[in-house]
């Protein structure tokens, strides 16, 4: 299922998942709080900075995007959830997670790729070098 698909189960009630559990609207799979020089700023209306869960849900909104709200701009954190409704947000989550954690493996392969190329250009450029020198007796 993609980040913008809905599932028509009912309320958001933790408003988790890449968009599965968006009753009334698709949600975005990618980090929802706003950064403002390197400050991220939960866009939830009812949740304050001083809540004791405030911190969890930057994280998981801003920083890997796994928590999504209401298209009203709430979260409504005090809504029950159903143990489906939990699954399939936390099934939604880990797969981001895990997509996450497999882009950035790949972008640290491809940076040891590029070291191992520059490497392997100056050893040839060092062999050419060394070819042209005079032998010496």
């Amino acid at each position: 299922m993609n980040a913008n698909s809905v599932v028509k189960h009912g309320a958001v009630a933790l408003g988790l998942g890449l968009g599965l559990l968006a009753a009334i609207a698709p949600v975005q799979a990618e980090p929802i709080a706003q950064s403002t020089e390197q400050q991220l700023v939960l866009p939830f209306t009812d949740v304050s900075p001083d809540h004791w869960a405030y911190e969890a849900l930057l994280n998981l909104a801003g920083v890997y995007g796994c928590v999504s709200g209401y298209p009203d701009g709430t979260f409504r954190g005090e809504d029950t959830v159903t143990r489906y409704e939990f699954a399939a947000g936390m099934d939604s989550c880990l797969s981001g997670l895990s997509n996450l954690a497999q882009q950035q493996q790949q972008a640290r392969d491809q940076e040891v790729r590029s070291l191992i190329d520059a490497m392997e250009q100056s050893l040839s450029d060092l062999r050419e070098i060394e070819a042209d020198l005079p032998e010496t007796p």
